[in-house]
C-alpha cells in the first residue's frame, strides 16, 4: 500500500501576475505522495512551498493562477477501484473539487489564530466540515467533533467545543486545527509549518501527535517546513526547493548525511552544532534570496553557491539528474 501513487505533481507551473511583473512562485515542480507515507518539503522563506500547497487545494487567490502542469490525485472508491482526477482540469468552486478538498484531502494552515473563524465556536467549525462531507445529522457530527477532540488530546473536549478560538491557547488552537483537518478521515494531510508559532514542548507533542494519528488513520502526510530537525524527524523522503524549483530529492536519511545540491549542503552548514567552540562562527549563505521578480538568468542559486562555475551556471538552467531511482538533484556539477 505504501508504495501506491496517492498524488502526482507534474511540472507545475503557479504564476502571480501584478502591476510589477510576473511572480513564478511555483516553476516547474514535480513530485508524488505514496499512501501512507510521509513527504517532507524544505526551503527558505518564499521558495513556493505554501503555494504548492494551495496550488494543489486550488485555493489561490487572485493574482495568483495555475499556468500548467497537472496534480494527478488517485481517489479510492468504497468499492476497491480507482479514479485518477486532474485538480488543474477542475473548477476551484466545483462540487467535485470541494469534495476533495477537507474530504479526500485536508490543510493544516500555518496560523491557527488566522485560520480559525473568530465569530464561530470550535464544535461548530468542525461540524461545518462533517455535515458537508459526510451524511450525518448535527446531532452526530457534534458527537464526532467531541470524540475527535478528544482523539487529539484536547483537555475537557466537551467545553472546548462550545469555545471560541480566542479563549484557547495557542497549543489548543492547533489541536483544534488538527482536529478539524481530520475530522472526515482524509487520505492526504497537509501540514504547512504546523509548529512554528509554539514553544519547543508543545511542538514536540504535536509532531508526536501527527505520527500517532498518521498510523491510526493511514494517511499520507505533506509536512511544509523551514526546520531541518523536523524533517529529520518527522518524514521518509523529502523534496528541497528554492526559488519555485525542486533541486534535490532524496530519502531523508541521504539527505542529511550525503547532500548533493550545493543549496543544501549549505543548508545543513548553517545548522548550530552541539559540541562547537564557543569562538567558532556559524556558516551562512552568502547573499541574499533574490528578488522574485529579478530571478537571476541560469541557476538561481548562482549568485550564493560556493560551487559556481563562470561560463556554465549563469548560461542555461541546470538539468535534472536521476542519480538512482530515488533521487535526483537539479545540478551542473552531476551533469
Amino acid at each position: 500500500m505504501e508504495n501506491e501513487q496517492l498524488l502526482e505533481v507534474q511540472d507545475l507551473k503557479t504564476y502571480f501576475y501584478t502591476e510589477r511583473g510576473v511572480v513564478r512562485a511555483v516553476d516547474g515542480v514535480t513530485f508524488d505522495v505514496k499512501r501512507g507515507r510521509t513527504l517532507g518539503v524544505v526551503g527558505e522563506s518564499g521558495c513556493g512551498k505554501s503555494i504548492t500547497s494551495f496550488s494543489v487545494l486550488r485555493l489561490l487567490q487572485k493574482p495568483g493562477k495555475i499556468v500548467s502542469g497537472q496534480i494527478l490525485y488517485h481517489k479510492r472508491e468504497d468499492d476497491g477501484n480507482e479514479e485518477v482526477l486532474d485538480l488543474t482540469s477542475l473548477n476551484p468552486n466545483s462540487y467535485t473539487m470541494r469534495s476533495v478538498r477537507g474530504g479526500e484531502i485536508s490543510m493544516i494552515f500555518q496560523e491557527p489564530m488566522t485560520s480559525l473563524d473568530p465569530v464561530y465556536t470550535v464544535g461548530n467549525q468542525i461540524v461545518e466540515g462533517i455535515t458537508y462531507h459526510l451524511k450525518v445529522s448535527q446531532a452526530e457530527a457534534r458527537e464526532m467533533a467531541i470524540a475527535m477532540l478528544g482523539r487529539v488530546n484536547m483537555p475537557e473536549p466537551q467545553r472546548v467545543v462550545d469555545s471560541y478560538p480566542h479563549q484557547l491557547s495557542g497549543g489548543m488552537r492547533q489541536r483544534a486545527m488538527i482536529a478539524m483537518a481530520l475530522a472526515c478521515r482524509p487520505s492526504l494531510l497537509i501540514a504547512d509549518e504546523p509548529t512554528t508559532a509554539l514553544d519547543v514542548t508543545t511542538e514536540a507533542q504535536i509532531l508526536e501527535l501527527l505520527r500517532d494519528l498518521q498510523k491510526e488513520f493511514g494517511m499520507a502526510i505533506m509536512y511544509i517546513t523551514h526546520n531541518l530537525g523536523v524533517v529529520a524527524e518527522m518524514v521518509e523522503e523529502a523534496i528541497v526547493m528554492y526559488m519555485g524549483k525542486v533541486v534535490e530529492r532524496a530519502p531523508v536519511r541521504d539527505l542529511f548525511y550525503d547532500p548533493k545540491h550545493p543549496y543544501m549542503i549549505a543548508l545543513l552548514q548553517s545548522i548550530p552544532k552541539l559540541g562547537r567552540k564557543n569562538q567558532a562562527r556559524l556558516q551562512a549563505i552568502s547573499g541574499m534570496v533574490p528578488s522574485p521578480f529579478a530571478i537571476p538568468a541560469g541557476c538561481p542559486f548562482h549568485p550564493r553557491c560556493p560551487k559556481f562555475m563562470p561560463g556554465v551556471c549563469e548560461m542555461s538552467e541546470p538539468p535534472v539528474v536521476d542519480l538512482n531511482s530515488d533521487r535526483y538533484v537539479r545540478c551542473f556539477l552531476y551533469q
